[in-house]
């Protein structure tokens, strides 16, 4: 890779309309479905930038290069990392995980992946036959072309599933340079590498031995398996969209917004961030393959959709809370530009993205607003607002149109529909005394479980899921007629209060010298680690992208020595309104929610390669059960303390589990 000529990241050269207006990244399945030419140009484009000889500065391989392995500078921009290894150039790589500059680095980073694609896209539309207008309608549509997002936490078009098929498919077909409808191999689905080590050990020999991107590898042939994708995705995304709704709309400060370092003094509403939800999905998405190493996983097509909806959800909570951005901190090690323990801030070099002078690096403050690059999302059109009060109120209604208004709403669109207890409380009309305990059977007489089930269920059936229109067309949905709780549901929370619980995580991120993942069930669940993802009592993950400590990431070496701690949170309430509608608990009030809680919270860990590891030999884990009082307004919008309770009676004597003398 190069190392000696500076590269000017500028995005997308764009001058913006008189109103300030910008191109839009648009979703994968709406640009799609509601942009063909759009949506073409993107396969042909890709095609073309995959393709680009790899000792190329801006080829798709010397880009996605930036993220880890070959682990060589690029544009002129060393590390001053002070190890070495045998055959290694001393190199550390540009490496921002667990660090206040995690979103903003990989802001720089995606406009310069956008400017090469849109290069390739540009040169694409030139090679369309003049005759019958191809060329003059694919020349106009590649203007205005922005890279694509997937968005993983809404929920997917009916008939559809969790994980596109644009992205799974091994060919799709496109409307070629010729102007003839042909089979291609699918650039979304991976890339493949021209040659695997273009210089002698660019990759590790695990590495190595995969020509494409793979995700799901079988073990034994290192085939991809992108079919296991969409089920998981299925099984977690109450999970998903819970924690996603709850940064979005409750989260206000940016440093616990955005990354997922763990501190002595982190509050237990803190746990989560952008940067948990993000990790989760390079797990569920990768299953040991490209995506779930961060050393090769901006290799995966994949990579740039999932950053680009994390680039987007930045957008969105930072247009939310404007006022707040991030903290000054030492710099946890030296690099080009700054030596370990100076102070990392909004205006630290983003090394090694050079800005439009190739002179300085992009800072943190210069683009903390996405226009900088020419570019805007569907919630974050400003421009169409008078006031900010109206731009803000326009945004949380996109929020709650994607991703639920409330934990009741969203209970009823996320889990109702698959709830079996539901089916079964309808089809017997019995009080589940075969399933559920004598009192729990008692407290569905008491509540009125079984016809709080039967309306339920009778919702989730009547919900239609509309298909894919471009988000700025979305009416948020965060009422019904009846409100917004749905009447079923009321009685849970009197005058729209409710008690809202989360399961906090900490563990050392490189304490086992791998990837690996803790898995929270409600319930029983089946004892081979290959089901659980499946489970139907799996109530989310917190993954943890942990190095070996033979990496070349200097960052990764020095945090590994330090002892780093991550956090995650995985939200609770849906799981336990599942089980109330189900009949084994009466309320969310801590007197009904801890022993049902003692007595049915469990959890495990497993690496990314399916193996189960003993929970108890994970460095630092602390498992923790936390709640927090909610109001619901009347558009549907819960309004959250902030003040937490901790409840080491939930989790005292289990595994790793939170004792009442433990630091949360």
């Amino acid at each position: 890779m190069s190392t000696n000529t500076k590269f000017a990241i500028t995005g997308v050269p764009t001058t913006p309309s008189s109103n300030g207006a910008v191109p839009l990244r648009r979703e994968l399945r709406d640009l799609q479905q509601n942009y063909p030419e759009h949506f073409n140009l993107y396969l042909l484009g890709l095609r073309d930038f995959q393709g680009l000889d790899e000792a190329k500065l801006d080829s798709y391989y010397q880009v996605a290069g930036i993220h880890g392995m070959p682990f060589k500078p690029w544009a002129g921009v060393p590390s001053d990392t002070d190890w070495s290894q045998p055959g290694s150039s001393g190199f550390g790589g540009y490496c921002t995980h667990s660090s206040i500059l995690f979103i903003t680095w990989h802001r720089p980073y995606l406009a310069l992946y956008e400017q090469a694609l849109y290069a390739s896209v540009q040169a694409v539309a030139q090679k369309f036959p003049v005759e019958g207008g191809l060329r003059a309608k694919y020349v106009a549509a590649a203007k205005d072309f922005r890279a694509p997002y997937f968005d993983w936490a809404s929920q997917p078009p009916k008939g559809t599933l969790a994980f596109p098929e644009s992205l799974s498919a091994r060919t799709i077909q496109v409307v070629d340079v010729d102007g003839r409808i042909k089979t291609i191999n699918n650039p979304l689905h991976r890339f493949t590498f021209h040659p695997v080590n273009p210089s002698p050990g660019d990759f590790s020999a695990a590495w190595s031995r995969y020509p494409s991107t793979v995700r799901y590898p079988n073990r034994l042939t290192g085939a991809s398996r992108d079919e296991r994708i969409a089920p998981i995705l299925a099984n977690e995304l109450a999970s998903l969209r819970n924690n996603v709704s709850l940064l979005l709309l409750s989260y206000k400060d940016f440093d616990a917004f955005s990354y997922n370092r763990w501190d002595p003094n982190t509050n237990p509403g803190d746990f989560g961030s952008l940067e948990d939800v993000h990790n989760e999905i390079h797990d569920r998405t990768g299953g040991n393959g490209h995506m779930s190493s961060l050393e090769v996983s901006a290799f995966d097509p994949l990579f740039w959709l999932h950053h680009i909806n994390v680039d987007r959800l930045w957008s969105i909570w930072q247009d939310l809370n404007p006022n707040s951005f991030m903290t000054p901190r030492p710099a946890p090690y030296s690099t080009f530009v700054a030596q370990e323990g100076e102070s990392q801030s909004k205006d630290s070099p983003l090394e090694p993205f050079w800005d439009r002078s190739a002179a300085n690096f992009w800072t943190s403050e210069q683009v903390k607003d996405s226009t900088t690059f020419g570019y805007a999302y569907p919630e974050t059109q400003k421009w169409k607002y008078s006031s900010v009060e109206e731009y803000q109120a326009a945004i949380k209604k996109s929020v709650t149109a994607l991703y639920g208004s409330n934990v009741f709403a969203n209970f009823v669109e996320n889990v109702a529909d698959r709830t079996p207890a539901l089916k079964k409380l309808q089809a017997t009309g019995e009080g589940s005394q075969s399933v559920v305990s004598t009192a729990a059977a008692h407290a569905v007489e008491l509540s009125g479980a079984k016809k709080v089930a039967e309306k339920v269920f009778q919702h989730a059936e009547e919900k239609v899921q509309k298909p894919v229109v471009p988000v700025e067309e979305t009416k948020a949905e965060s009422s019904t007629e009846e409100g917004p709780i749905p009447e079923s549901l009321k009685y849970l929370a009197p005058d729209g209060k409710y008690t809202d619980w989360i399961v906090n995580v900490r563990a050392q991120k490189h304490g086992l010298g791998q990837s690996f993942r803790v898995i929270v069930f409600l319930g029983e669940f089946d004892s081979d680690p290959e089901t659980w993802d499946h489970e139907f009592n799996c109530v989310g993950r917190v993954s943890v992208l942990g190095r070996s400590a033979e990496t070349q990431c200097g960052k990764c070496r020095k945090d590994n020595a330090n002892g780093l701690i991550v956090s995650g949170t995985v939200p609770l309430t849906s799981a336990l309104l599942q089980d109330i509608v189900g009949g084994e608990l009466q309320s969310l009030k801590p007197e009904d929610v801890i022993p049902h809680l003692r007595a049915n919270l469990k959890w495990k860990v497993a690496l990314f390669n399916g193996e189960e590891y003993n929970v108890e030999e994970v460095p630092d884990l602390r498992v923790s059960v936390a709640s927090t009082e909610v109001a619901i307004d009347e558009e549907g919008l819960p309004h959250y303390s902030r003040q937490y309770t901790v409840y080491p009676e939930i989790t005292e004597g289990k595994p790793c589990g939170h004792g009442p003398e433990d630091h949360i």
